[in-house]
């Protein structure tokens, strides 16, 4: 498995790791082992406002019961908090490559038993299968039950995918979104808009997205005016820390008062997050 971690470099061999991730995990139990491991690494960076990506639809690819998985993380989640070491909420995936009516299923979850610690929901997976424009309807389910709009786009796909996000499911936050480098219009649209994009270094690196000894898009954004946070993506998988990505960006050339921007936009993101009602 470990070998396998460090030959990753296109999104056919990230899906294929991650799957067999995914069937590691064979019950609520181990979820919650997963958890505790999780909660251990916040707690060592001091991380104190922590949003985690949860995919019901894999736990039920899986076979397992979605509401005993849940109950396993949220014990997880409210010890870690019990002991004073930061905040964790839940952000629920939407796998794209399952097509809208897994979303539907996503949402049908959370209105049957609405889970308190769920501040919002993304759409992960893979950006080249299925249109934007098919989760329309279920994006806008999501922002009525009052839910943090998030999209993955303009990782693996161009700029397109990133207005395609902007016009049809109009997020809060893209996740990754360093494509946009490409169409200087979007480039300029995202830093007027105040979108803000959680960019994902190591993780470019490791499944491809920016190939190897390529200059990666982080610098090109910062200096466009684009609020972007540093993020882990899967901390686990890519074997990264938070404090890793802003080494990783140091060592790029970012700045001081360009790493401290990045702080301070994700702490009123997380801010956005708390306050967030749809509009």
């Amino acid at each position: 498995m470990r070998a396998r971690q460090r030959d990753l470099g296109s999104p056919e061999a990230f899906f294929g790791f991650y799957r067999d991730v995914c069937r590691q995990l064979g019950s609520a139990a181990d979820y919650g082992l997963a958890a505790r491991g999780l909660a251990a690494r916040l707690a060592r960076e001091n991380v104190r406002w922590a949003e985690v990506y949860v995919s019901p639809a894999v736990v039920e690819k899986l076979g397992l019961d979605w509401f005993d998985v849940r109950e396993a993380l949220e014990r997880a989640f409210a010890e870690h908090e019990a002991k004073g070491r930061g905040r964790v909420r839940v952000l629920l995936d939407f796998v794209r490559h399952w097509g809208p009516a897994g979303a539907s299923r996503v949402l049908d979850l959370q209105a049957a038993r609405p889970w308190r610690r769920v501040v919002g929901f993304g759409l992960g997976g893979d950006e080249t299968v299925f249109a934007a424009r098919d989760f329309a309807e279920a994006f806008r389910r999501g922002r009525r039950a009052g839910l943090l709009p998030v999209v993955h786009a303009g990782e693996w796909a161009g700029p397109e995918s990133v207005a395609d996000a902007l016009r049809y499911l109009k997020p809060a936050r893209i996740a990754h979104g360093i494509r946009a480098v490409e169409d200087p219009a979007l480039l300029k649209t995202l830093g007027r808009a105040g979108i803000v994009c959680d960019v994902c270094p190591t993780s470019n690196l490791r499944t491809g997205a920016v190939a190897s000894g390529a200059e990666h898009p982080l610098l090109r954004m910062l200096r466009a005016g684009v609020s972007v946070t540093l993020s882990t993506d899967d901390p686990g998988v890519f074997g990264t820390t938070l404090f890793g990505e802003f080494r990783r960006a140091a060592s790029w050339g970012a700045t001081g008062a360009e790493l401290s921007r990045c702080a301070a936009v994700a702490r009123q993101a997380a801010a956005r997050t708390r306050s967030y009602s749809a509009t």
